[in-house]
């Protein structure tokens, strides 16, 4: 199994605010500029998780 299965399969299970915890942590340490504590640049990181995030088992995309 490759890695981004692994981390969507992490994602579909995860809390979320584990996801915002680590939507923070991205938005700092990533993104330099304006938005790194911007609440809107953050919720668009946890609204991305959302979509790589593997389907849990009986639902689909």
């Amino acid at each position: 199994m490759s890695y981004s299965n692994k981390i969507a399969e992490l994602l579909a299970v995860a809390s979320e605010t584990d996801k915002v915890e680590l939507a923070h942590f991205i938005a700092n340490n990533v993104e330099r500029g304006e938005h790194a504590h911007d609440s809107a640049f953050v919720r668009q990181i946890v609204a991305a998780f959302d979509m790589f995030a593997a389907p849990r088992r009986g639902e689909r995309f």
